[in-house]
């Protein structure tokens, strides 16, 4: 193994060594009411309400109305800190996670841009931004939802030309080694880029550490989600910024990419 896969190696570990531990889905040296309280000092109730925080963050991105769903977990909140036993937290949990599990999903559409010569599906709940948020580059449209947090995009889409592998080495970062594609950006180790393939396209992706920094928390590890597809002559580089966007769905509106010209 190289000094340099080593070092990324180590700086990884350095990094996650730095992030708090919860007992829940918030620090509980911050915890003030009774319901936190009861949170942090029962296992079970930590775990149902991490369940709850999961569950909840990955259906907001699907829910064919978030606004409702936000204001309807905000109602809920307010009736679970009414509880001062377990037994009334835990079926507090029990009952909001069969509600949420039964939230309608957004539908699909799909974006077409004729100047780019492009187009792809995306969630309804989901909102197409050109030029990509705090960039000027119109060759790049990003999704973006009602709630980013800290991040600018979901996943961004810069259209180039030029073949796969070209586009795969200058703008991925991806190396071919030993007869297999990896990653080389990032701290870590570095992550096999796999081959798939779409509509007149052929494909190249991975997963890879990569830094984020959090205004409150400080810099951590996220993991960033990069792609580049081409039909040999044009090509788009996908990519997420390690905080949002790596789930199924934007992996699906990659995989529907279509080039029309």
């Amino acid at each position: 193994m190289s000094k340099s896969i080593i070092m990324r190696a180590l700086m990884a570990l350095l990094m996650l060594s730095a992030l708090p531990a919860y007992a829940a889905s918030f620090e509980c040296d911050m915890a003030k009411i009774k319901v936190e309280h009861l949170i942090c000092d029962h296992t079970a109730l930590g775990q149902l309400d991490e369940e709850m925080r999961n569950t909840y963050r990955s259906t907001l991105e699907q829910a064919a109305n978030p606004a409702k769903l936000i204001q309807s977990q905000r109602n809920w909140i307010k009736e679970r800190n009414k509880c001062h036993n377990v037994a009334c937290v835990t079926q507090s949990y029990s009952d909001r996670l069969t509600a949420i599990k039964k939230v309608k999903p957004a539908g699909w559409k799909t974006y077409t841009d004729r100047d780019l010569g492009i187009s792809f599906k995306y969630l309804e709940n989901l909102q197409v931004r050109k030029p990509c948020p705090q960039r000027s580059d119109e060759r790049c449209v990003a999704l973006v939802s009602r709630d980013m947090g800290i991040s600018d995009y979901i996943i961004a889409f810069s259209v180039m030309t030029g073949s796969l592998e070209k586009i795969a080495r200058k703008e991925a970062l991806f190396e071919l080694e030993n007869g297999k594609w990896l990653t080389t950006a990032g701290p870590g180790i570095p992550a096999e880029v796999t081959t798939f393939y779409g509509s007149g396209w052929k494909g190249m992706r991975a997963t890879q550490s990569c830094g984020v920094f959090d205004p409150e928390t400080g810099r951590h590890l996220g993991e960033c989600f990069v792609a580049v597809i081409s039909n040999g002559k044009r090509a788009v580089v996908a990519e997420t910024q390690g905080i949002l966007g790596n789930d199924r769905n934007t992996e699906l509106s990659v995989e529907s990419i279509r080039f029309t010209k």
